[in-house]
């Protein structure tokens, strides 16, 4: 029986209830090759585009846009559309434009026999299969529906949200997870600029073992093979055991530099990496690294050595281990381990300023718990001291442990707050006094607010005492200290509406006052040593700032309480858009003292200014891509400044920043850091950095290269010269490069790594 359709009809084949395309076209060539894409080279998750990357195509020509098929049916069945369509007995031919739909898939050809009892079917003439953003290509198809095999000849594809195209001869489908792929390739380049593509003649996907095996792979650059393999074996899922891209450098501390990793697919959950690194002024370093991360805790350890260094002339070593855990509702756990073999291990091996110019290790293990009154943390903590000629007495103090409570703000009627934290802690080292810290801070308060002002009365008290060893004979080795406070917070809040069409609509002006008064009590003899010298296991005086006005305490730790009877005045500005998001902030303030400050830190004077400075600070940020920041500490006694920082940002873009920075302390330092990422025409851009000490008259780091991109592949090279130590006479200098192919992977040093930390960060 035949039937002519002048228009397009619908054949809904209720003959075979819920055909499966779905399954059957499980393993189209375009799903095929995106996992080899995924997975070629062993232990890469290759295909690391994210759809959501902004601008990462923006110099590729439009993808093809492609005729969308029509609303499909929400039942689950086959659907069948045709010019023209003929039935006899179980056996069905469609011819013209023939659609078949079923949920999102959709299946185009200029003719398809399908056969209902063999579940088979033959599609001829301009196959078309669409799927979410999969468009594949093929003169034919034929498949057998019942066991799910078959075979696609001439495919092509797309792969829109990946910018991916590539193409298969022929695709064998074996069964459910198994398949066989002849001659394929892809590439996310354009059509007639293609400068990579990578091809295979033969491939076998086994999902049920989720391993794939590759004949013949190479990879081409400009149609020249540069990577070539007769067999290759890699995971269709997660990573697999194997070797990594290379890294090629050369710095002039340890000359040419090659580094081939080895990756090793413990579990879903572990891993692990080998590196071997040839620097040919050293030797080889072996660097390692295990990573886990389960539904509660994730950490790594890592581990480097180097045998005979012919620089140094004895073997180097470093480790560290890294935890964080939640093993349990409320509970944290965290451990950080860190020790180099030498005290010029991280001169020689780190990269960075702050990083070569650490004095000290610390390792430290927490574990803390928190519940809605109250919380507990437990910490051990211990430093390695790399400069070694530091006198013991000097070293920072072991903490063996430290056990601190607080209490959550406890409501106990008539608008009383009642706070409450103690600590106990063991300190200990090689040389001086040791000995363990009860300190227990109780407080209550009263606050009063309203949607204008606020005022908050405070009194507290904190008991303080010590049990010594190694203390001078004399002293005390009980000594306690018991001290009140009383302080008074209060501000208000003014605000008016700003006309005359700019951005800002909102003004404030926010005033506010701290007084704080805590009697003076001698605490030079609390820590004495063995040499009757005044000591402190853990206080330090921090910078002044505007955050540090409202403190109870000017020192830090527990050792020192510093005695006060003063009042700190802040005024503050804010400007706001009609959305309420704050474009500029501004603030000013000053501490008066109405008594002289005689707790100090041992070997400091009594400070008898009748004022601190002034401290200012003042940021902006108008537009999403321009904002600056101020901060300024004026000594109004010498007419000075005594110390400041200010930095410039500019961002037009996602791969464009100027920033300006510079950084002051009387006596100490002064520094200049310009950078910048700049394009100059489509796709080249120059790159940069200069940090200066004008203090030392020396060079920090000067950073200098280019980056060109184009629609499938970046090169970036850049030389960047650095001082380990602002003390020494000679830079070190390194020359890296990196290649990226889209989609593929890079080789290289990562200079998108050092872009992202010290240009392009947020």
């Amino acid at each position: 029986m035949r039937h002519d359709f002048l228009c397009r009809i619908l054949c809904v084949l209720r003959v075979v209830p819920r055909v499966n395309f779905r399954r059957r076209m499980k393993y189209r060539p375009a799903a095929i090759i995106l996992l080899v894409a995924a997975n070629l080279l062993p232990g890469l998750s290759l295909l690391s585009i994210a759809a959501s990357e902004v601008g990462k195509w923006r110099y590729c020509l439009p993808a093809p846009r492609f005729a969308e098929p029509p609303q499909a049916s929400a039942d689950d069945n086959l659907h069948f559309s045709a010019d023209s369509a003929e039935a006899e007995g179980g056996r069905y031919r469609l011819w013209g434009n023939v659609l078949g739909q079923r949920g999102a898939q959709s299946l185009f050809a200029e003719q398809v026999t399908y056969d209902a009892g063999s579940e088979t079917a033959q599609a001829q003439g301009k196959v078309r299969y669409h799927h979410g953003e999969r468009r594949l290509f093929g003169s034919q198809a034929d498949m057998a529906l019942g066991n799910e095999t078959g075979e696609i000849s001439g495919a092509s594809f797309w792969l829109l949200d990946k910018h991916l195209r590539g193409q298969a001869d022929i695709v064998y489908i074996e069964g459910p997870e198994q398949m066989r792929l002849q001659s394929t390739l892809f590439t996310t380049c354009d059509e007639d600029n293609e400068f990579w593509r990578l091809k295979a003649v033969r491939l076998q996907l086994d999902q049920a073992g989720n391993v794939g095996i590759a004949h013949h792979a190479r990879l081409e650059l400009l149609g020249v093979p540069v990577f070539y393999t007769p067999y290759l074996s890699f995971p269709l899922a997660g990573r697999k055991t194997g070797f990594l891209l290379p890294t090629i450098g050369e710095s002039s501390r340890s000359g040419d530099e090659f580094s081939l990793p080895w990756y090793l697919n413990i579990a879903p959950d572990k891993d692990a990496t080998l590196t071997p690194k040839y620097m040919s002024k050293r030797g080889v370093l072996w660097d390692g690294e295990f990573r886990y991360l389960t539904a509660r805790s994730r950490g790594d350890i890592t581990f480097a050595y180097l045998p005979g260094d012919k620089v140094f002339g004895r073997d180097r070593s470093a480790t560290s281990f890294n935890h964080l855990g939640d093993p349990a509702p409320g509970w944290r756990t965290s451990l950080r381990y860190q020790r180099v073999s030498d005290a010029e291990y991280l001169n020689d091996f780190g990269s960075q300023l702050n990083v070569t110019s650490i004095t000290h290790l610390e390792s430290r293990a927490d574990v803390s718990y928190r519940d809605t009154y109250w919380g507990a943390t437990v910490m051990v903590q211990k430093y390695q001291t790399l400069d070694l000629s530091r006198p013991l007495t000097s070293r920072p103090y072991a903490r063996l442990p430290q056990i601190k409570l607080d209490m959550s703000t406890l409501r106990i009627g008539g608008g009383l707050e009642l706070d409450a934290r103690a600590e106990l802690v063991r300190f200990d080292r090689e040389g001086g006094v040791i000995g363990n810290r009860i300190d227990v801070q109780p407080s209550i308060s009263l606050p009063m607010e309203s949607a204008a002002a606020f005022l908050t009365p405070r009194l507290g008290f904190r008991h303080t005492r010590y049990s010594l060893q190694r203390s001078a004979p004399d002293s005390d080795t009980s000594p306690r200290r018991n001290l009140p406070l009383f302080s008074v917070d209060s501000g208000l809040f003014f605000e008016r509406n700003l006309r005359g069409g700019g951005r800002a609509t909102l003004q404030t002006l926010e005033p506010r006052l701290f007084y704080l008064y805590v009697p003076y009590v001698d605490q030079s003899e609390l820590i004495v040593d063995e040499n009757g010298a005044s000591r402190v296991f853990d206080s330090s005086r921090p910078l002044l700032s505007i955050g540090q006005m409202f403190r109870d305490n000017r020192f830090n730790g527990a050792d020192r309480m510093g005695d006060a009877n003063q009042l700190s005045a802040v005024l503050s500005s804010r400007f706001l858009d009609k959305g309420g998001r704050e474009l500029a902030r501004a603030s000013l303030g000053r501490i008066f003292y109405f008594s002289d400050r005689e707790v100090t830190l041992p070997g400091k004077v009594v400070e008898m200014q009748s004022a601190s400075n002034w401290l200012g600070e003042v940021s902006t940020h108008w537009t999403s891509s321009l904002s600056s920041r101020l901060n300024l500490e004026w000594d109004a006694l010498e007419s000075e400044t005594a110390r400041g920082n200010a930095s410039v940002r500019y961002r037009p873009g996602p791969r464009s920043a100027l920033n300006l920075g510079y950084r002051f302390e009387r006596d100490r330092l002064e520094q200049t850091d310009i950078s910048l990422m700049w394009p100059l025409w489509k796709g080249l851009s120059v790159l940069g950095r200069h940090r200066y000490s004008r203090q030392d008259s020396v060079l920090l780091e000067s950073v200098a290269g280019f980056e060109y991109e184009s629609c499938c592949w970046i090169f970036r090279a850049l030389k960047r010269r650095y001082r380990v130590n602002v003390s020494e006479e000679r830079l070190s200098d390194t020359f890296w490069f990196q290649l990226e192919l889209k989609g593929l992977s890079s080789v290289g040093r990562d200079v998108e790594s050092l872009l992202g930390r010290d240009i392009l960060a947020r």
